[in-house]
């Protein structure tokens, strides 16, 4: 199966992309040449206006360009205006932030697919450059629990979340065991890192 991911915004989106890209290597998925992919997940910003825009502008080149690829757009955009993103030519799927870690399975990545020609790796790992990628970016908190009036976040990430420090360190130590040296680490507010446990 050929996948590509196009990411905008912030760090954790990029972070949540790598994620996703982890998913689909190890259930057999490769990147493809340019414009060649069949599954394309676009992870959407709406920061501003112009984030919503860029989404928009990208699904459309997407499907314009391969009319037969299947788009799941995922992200802020798409948890917050899921209307305008489904009557985007080519989205088969909408996948909003709440249900993020379903993404994979939204695309429909099945057993004929993944050994039907013989094509792709089975249950590869991460490893440095992945995408391109020397360091690794772990998202270890979302959302905010801030009402700020300028803010789109808590509408469209939810109230914050961390995850557990044991979680955290067997990532980290996974990870490392995967030949990574360095590791970013993110969050919406990071500041509220561990609130929430």
């Amino acid at each position: 199966m050929k996948y590509s991911i196009i990411t905008f915004g912030c760090r954790v989106n990029q972070a949540d992309s790598l994620h996703v890209e982890e998913q689909l290597i190890a259930n057999g998925g490769s990147p493809p040449a340019a414009g060649d992919a069949g599954n394309n997940v676009v992870k959407s910003c709406s920061v501003t206006s112009s984030a919503d825009q860029a989404t928009r502008q990208i699904v459309r080149k997407v499907s314009r360009e391969n009319p037969t690829a299947r788009i799941v757009v995922t992200g802020c955009y798409a948890t917050r205006r899921p209307d305008d993103v489904a009557g985007l030519a080519g989205t088969i799927e909408i996948v909003p932030n709440d249900r993020k870690d379903d993404l994979v399975a939204a695309i429909g990545l099945t057993t004929a697919e993944r050994f039907g020609d013989g094509d792709g790796a089975c249950g590869a790992a991460i490893a440095p450059g992945l995408a391109g990628r020397t360091a690794f970016t772990l998202r270890v908190q979302t959302g905010c629990d801030e009402a700020c009036s300028y803010c789109i976040i808590p509408s469209t990430r939810g109230a914050g979340r961390s995850r557990r420090a044991s979680d955290v360190l067997a990532e980290i130590e996974r990870i490392a065991d995967a030949g990574y040296r360095e590791i970013a680490i993110t969050g919406v507010h990071l500041g509220s890192y561990g609130r929430d446990l």
